[in-house]
């Protein structure tokens, strides 16, 4: 043990100075890891320039025509005399000028080829706590975007040119319905009014054009420059052992570290103090529970400082997020834990050096903490470990100063009341093995087995048998007969059972209708049980031996009739 001990210590030793070599590295590393959690620009795309310029002009086409829209908005604003006509329009220029800031952002993307999103502010808000949750689990978040990051752009890329093509769709159908009635007008002003439609929706026509333009070759680049499946598992493997994996270990180990050392504490202060060992009285139980629940805040504080130190934030996320969850369960489950922590300061209704029945069978408490440790010393592996608050509706109650732990013990030869004689083969906490004699088993369920109200014979017992001689004897049934059975019997059951032999008598019991009944009383001790069987076969073997010596007339049951003359 001494040298488990120094090998445990030099292990600790050579992590923190590990610790301490590998911070600098992975606080060097968090400038990495940080970039990889910013949102990354958009990939560049190994245009042509044909391809780049057709892009280009697809989107100026759309904001030049927007600009149009608003500014032919701003001077019916401007025109109009009715403030009710205005603000009809300031939705509609709303609209139009979100667009424009749309294709304007996406326009700057593909020109300058890189995401523009880090140079646009964005107005300070009021403070809220939820949005400060937020923002500390954003990391978290973060990984989650960046790991479907490009799954969610392409499906973004198509449902944009789904929506497009409906567009242009629905353009084309109504260029066609306005065509036929331009040509069938004469009213001049209808004419113009229709033409003014038909203005209007060639420019969605051809705006949905070029936005399914600039999509499709947004979309064959994106397949084009995809990287394989291979090589990003590579580099995200390389990336995480380089960096978060490092933190993880860290973290890991600074928690066992902490942990570890604390019980070692514990354990040793235990030692020096051996009176303290079992935690008897009160306030060891109390300063065990409060040490181990330090120990755990402990270790969790150096995991979290860990994290924080080469400053990973998203494994201090997800620490966080973790720990929040455990403490809502716990405020759930509060009242439970403090019956049970009652228990474990050994003041609850289940105590240690108790006998506590569980599924059926008595058990003594022998240790109370976070789990508790019954044990039935009378059942092979009769020893059970459960979680403390499963014991939170059971009773226990001192043991009596003789009360037994099981009625039998192995290799005791019992006898049940289904008339099964045998030897115990093993008795566990689910099953009892009886051994007949001539080697045949029985296996009970260890509760049908009680059940059976075993009847020990290895600890003593007596058999009691009867044997009847005729009428004409009843002169000596007092004295004679009963003192030549007894020094008989004597002579035999010495010969078969030795000194387990403990008492024999024989004495008239009965004087019955055909005979008159002796009984023949015998004492065995427990080394004779697997006798028990046999003693009334020898017994009346060795009367009918001495009936006959004696010419003793053995009676049989008669049956007489009786007529009326």
């Amino acid at each position: 043990k001494n040298h488990m001990k120094t090998i445990l210590f030099l292990c600790l030793f050579s992590i923190a100075l590990f610790a301490q070599d590998a911070l600098p590295t992975a606080a060097s590393a968090v400038p990495e890891a940080q970039a990889q959690a910013q949102p990354q620009p958009l990939p560049t795309p190994a245009l042509s320039k044909e391809e780049e310029m057709i892009s280009l002009r697809a989107l100026n086409d759309s904001i030049t025509r927007r600009e149009k829209q608003r500014d032919d908005i701003y001077i019916q604003m401007q025109a109009a005399k009715d403030p009710i006509e205005r603000d009809k329009l300031v939705p509609e220029l709303t609209k139009i000028n979100e667009e424009i800031a749309t294709l304007s952002h996406r326009f700057q993307a593909i020109a300058v080829h890189t995401d523009i999103s880090a140079f646009e502010e964005e107005p300070e808000k009021e403070f809220n706590w939820q949005e400060e949750l937020g923002q500390l689990l954003q990391p978290l978040m973060a990984e989650m975007k960046a790991a479907t990051k490009d799954s969610r752009e392409l499906g973004e890329l198509n449902e944009q040119l789904a929506i497009n093509q409906e567009r242009r769709k629905t353009a084309a159908a109504a260029l066609n319905s306005l065509e036929p009635l331009i040509n069938e007008a004469t009213d001049p002003e209808l004419v113009s009014r229709l033409q003014d439609l038909q203005s209007t929706w060639q420019g969605r026509l051809d705006d949905a054009v070029n936005q399914i333009t600039v999509t499709e070759i947004q979309l064959k680049q994106r397949q084009t420059e995809k990287e394989s499946l291979l090589e990003r598992s590579k580099g995200m493997a390389s990336g995480f052992v380089r960096t978060r994996g490092l933190n993880l270990l860290l973290g890991v180990l600074a928690l066992l570290g902490v942990f570890l050392g604390m019980r070692g504490v514990q354990i040793l202060w235990t030692k020096i103090h051996p009176s303290r060992k079992k935690g008897r009285s009160f306030s060891a139980r109390l300063t065990s529970l409060v040490w181990t629940i330090l120990s755990v805040i402990l270790a969790v504080g150096a995991m979290v400082a860990t994290f924080n130190a080469t400053g990973d934030w998203f494994l201090l996320s997800l620490t966080i997020l973790f720990l929040l969850g455990i403490g809502w369960a716990g405020m759930k489950t509060l009242p439970g834990m403090v019956d049970q922590f009652r228990m474990m300061l050994n003041m609850g209704a289940v105590r240690e050096d108790e006998r506590l029945m569980y599924d059926g069978l008595p058990w003594k408490v022998n240790a109370i903490s976070f789990r508790t440790e019954l044990i039935n010393p009378l059942l092979d592996g009769g020893v059970l470990t459960l979680p403390t608050r499963m014991l939170m509706a059971h009773l226990s109650r001192p043991p009596g100063n003789d009360e037994e732990w099981f009625p039998s013990k192995k290799d005791d030869w019992v006898l049940l009341s289904d008339g099964t004689f045998g030897k115990v083969g093993y008795q566990c906490p689910s099953t009892v093995q009886v051994v007949k004699p001539g080697g045949s088993q029985k296996v009970y369920n260890t509760l049908q087995y009680l059940e059976l109200a075993p009847t020990v014979l290895s600890t003593g017992y007596r058999r009691e048998v009867f044997f009847g001689v005729d009428y004409n004897l009843i002169g000596d049934a007092i004295a004679n007969i009963p003192e030549k059975m007894q020094a008989c019997l004597q002579n035999v059951l010495e010969a078969k059972l030795g000194e387990n032999l403990q008492h024999l008598d024989v004495q008239l019991a009965e004087a019955a209708d055909s005979s008159l009944k002796f009984c023949i009383v015998v004492d065995c001790k427990g080394g004779a049980a697997p006798q028990w069987f046999f003693i009334p076969m020898w017994v009346q073997a060795a009367l009918v031996d001495l009936c006959n010596q004696n010419q003793w007339t053995i009676p049989f049951p008669q049956l007489q009739v009786h007529t009326d003359k």
